[in-house]
């Protein structure tokens, strides 16, 4: 047998994080062996080989934009500076989401889902057919972690494909500190764990902390930034 990957590399070469590796073994969707006396994980070049050209256990989700594609249960950022940029990333995002029959959430200050929602219908999309049909659903937020994370896990129990958007300025009008935002953070991975969601976080650079886009840094598998996907080289999840 070859050399065995330890769980960074197979991450690597599956371009994911470490916690998506972490689940998919974990739910028996990716093979691996367990180790030493901490029973670590090592995989083997052609498992891992296998399982990325098996289109039926690697579902790849389009965002929307620039041809980007990530998978299932993925919990990315969005780091942005200017509405603009926002809407360039959430409008297509949103949008992808209806064409491929997801539910959508939208959390964020009601200016700031009213001038997205304005936005959209100007570009011809039917944003009030997808709220009344519930295809689309608002929030403002919670005003707790906990109580957040219960109200995601709902939502997505009751879909069958969804993706989320945040604003997280919400957090700050709901006066949330930096540890109960890195809580909600940390959490909300847990919430699509049979791999049917999307979660996108925007930060604006220009309204929170140096320490706020750290934590989001180190809180999500992937980041966007100037309207490219990358894969987050601080995640510690």
């Amino acid at each position: 047998m070859e050399r065995l990957l330890d769980i960074n590399e197979a991450a690597d070469l599956l371009n994911v994080s470490v916690m998506t590796i972490r689940r998919w073994t974990n739910a028996g969707k990716l093979k691996c062996f367990r180790v030493g006396g901490k029973r670590e994980r090592r995989f083997d070049v052609k498992d891992l080989e296998a399982f990325l050209h098996d289109s039926k256990d690697h579902r790849l989700k389009p965002l929307g934009f620039g041809g980007a594609r990530v998978p299932d249960g993925s919990h990315m950022t969005h780091f942005f500076a200017g509405k603009e940029e926002a809407l360039r990333v959430a409008m297509p995002f949103l949008n992808e989401g209806i064409g491929q029959d997801e539910s959508l959430l939208v959390v964020m200050p009601p200016e700031r889902s009213s001038e997205l929602f304005e936005n959209m219908e100007r570009q011809g999309h039917p944003v009030g057919s997808w709220l009344e049909s519930g295809r689309l659903s608002v929030s403002t937020g919670m005003d707790s972690p906990e109580d957040m994370v219960r109200y995601l896990t709902d939502f997505a129990a009751e879909a069958t494909e969804f993706r989320v958007l945040g604003d997280m300025t919400w957090t700050v009008r709901k006066g949330w500190g930096l540890e109960a935002l890195s809580a909600l953070e940390q959490s909300v991975p847990l919430v699509a764990p049979v791999e049917k969601g999307l979660l996108l976080c925007q930060y604006s650079l220009e309204e929170f902390t140096g320490a706020t886009i750290m934590m989001a840094a180190e809180c999500h598998q992937e980041t966007i930034y100037k309207e490219k996907l990358h894969k987050s080289p601080y995640c510690i999840h």
